[in-house]
């Protein structure tokens, strides 16, 4: 069934591709009141929502609308999740579950439909094809997990590369399989790039890198470039509704508009001018079993009127800001990626899901890291032992590391939560 469920939306999302931009606008607001409609009729938490708002889902006509609806937040979606968020009658077993930290140190689970998640897949699988990816390509993907393999004879030939091991594997592993493609975290292939030598670059020699899960500088991209003779490409995404856009062969962002809707809005609420910043705020459009709407992620983004020669019908977007982290600085001067960090605090939110409910790792000097934890419910101490144990091999032991439980993270009255933050210049 999953299987049939990933050729039907592979075929999707390509012909997409084909339609005109005035008919991808019409069948993503179509898809707007389908999931609000559905929302409201469905899932207890919209229910009641859209009731104190004063919305009948059932009136709803479209984006004209939308601001009449409440914002959602990741607070929202944990204290909801999973009895009143999920729609009624979803079998939470036979779905995909997933948990993230984002870049903000709050675990946050959530769960797609089969189906969504074949979507889903799908269009990273269109990313992939859009910068010149063909199946026959091996490709090594940089995550703090695997994923099931694909692998079909010669073609989806995918290997994974561990985002918290340690660069000198990494390398190694590079080395090994000889990569047509490489897709990971910015601050880590940055990394890479960096320590590349002129016999690894006989060696690794990609046609192409995508960068993900971060935001990517200019800098970064043109350095790894330069550094693999080969284009560089950014894609921009959440855990919770998958690919929101990515840059195309013409180093244009386009936004897909046949999995979200986005909003750029002011702080007063009100959708900003083309060119200006405006706060990111996304409603899912193809996850009926734990829809997103109207969801605050916390990052600023800028729209743009401009058209692009790629051949895209997708609208251009300008920029997306405001995702990077920090890198820490050991005593012996060596960096350890923010991703590498937070991917580590990931694997144990993974593992005991109920052990922490907030976190932010904070670099004060270079021997010295302290944690602020907010305990979970079901939190142990000698499995968060765990945790910063495999923290301290991470930073090679060179540090000292003290934990302080707290009730809450401050943030200071600012939007987006720094998870990962190091005090060392």
């Amino acid at each position: 069934m999953f299987w049939g469920h990933l050729a039907t939306t592979a075929l999707e999302v390509h012909l997409n591709q084909l339609q005109s931009p005035a008919r991808l606008k019409t069948s993503a607001e179509k898809k707007l009141i389908e999931t609000i409609l559905h929302a409201g009729r469905h899932v207890a938490y919209y229910r009641e929502s859209f009731k104190r708002a004063g919305v009948d889902p059932n009136r709803f006509n479209g984006k004209e609308d939308l601001k009449k609806l409440p914002f959602l937040t990741k607070d929202d979606v944990r204290n909801a999740f999973p009895h009143t968020i999920v729609a009624d009658g979803t079998d939470i077993k036979k779905c995909h579950y997933s948990a993230t930290t984002g870049s903000t140190g709050r675990s946050l689970p959530f769960i797609y439909s089969p189906k969504t998640f074949a979507f889903y897949l799908s269009t990273n699988l269109r990313v992939y094809t859009m910068i010149g990816y063909r199946p026959w390509h091996r490709t090594c993907y940089i995550k703090y997990t695997a994923m099931d393999p694909l692998n079909i004879g010669p073609f989806f030939n995918f290997h994974h590369i561990p985002s918290v091991a340690p660069i000198e594997k990494q390398m190694d592993m590079l080395r090994h399989y000889k990569p047509d493609f490489i897709d990971g975290y910015a601050s880590i292939i940055y990394e890479i790039s960096r320590r590349m030598t002129p016999e690894d670059l006989k060696i690794i020699k990609p046609k192409m890198i995508l960068c993900n899960s971060e935001m990517s500088t200019v800098h970064q991209r043109n350095t790894i470039s330069e550094t693999f003779n080969c284009p560089v490409y950014d894609e921009y995404s959440t855990e919770e509704t998958w690919m929101v856009a990515s840059l195309c062969k013409r180093q244009n962002y386009h936004l897909f508009t046949d999995n979200v809707w986005v909003e750029f809005l002011d702080p007063d609420g009100n959708d900003v001018k083309p060119g200006e910043p405006g706060e990111i705020v996304l409603t899912s459009l193809k996850s009926p079993a734990m829809p997103f709407i109207r969801y605050r992620i916390g990052d600023i983004g800028r729209m743009s009127t401009r058209t692009c020669d790629c051949g895209s019908p997708f609208p251009v977007l300008e920029s997306f800001e405001g995702r990077a982290d920090d890198s820490f600085i050991l005593p012996d001067g060596t960096y350890v990626s923010s991703l590498k960090i937070l991917n580590t605090f990931t694997m144990y939110i993974k593992k005991y899901l109920h052990l922490m409910e907030e976190f932010r790792v904070i670099q004060k000097e270079k021997n010295l890291v302290e944690i602020e934890l907010v305990k979970g419910k079901e939190y142990n101490e000698s499995q968060f032992k765990e945790l910063t144990d495999s923290l301290s091999t991470l930073l090679k032991h060179q540090v000292t590391i003290n934990v302080t439980i707290v009730n809450t993270i401050d943030l200071k009255g600012k939007i987006k939560r720094k998870a990962i933050e190091s005090r060392v210049r």
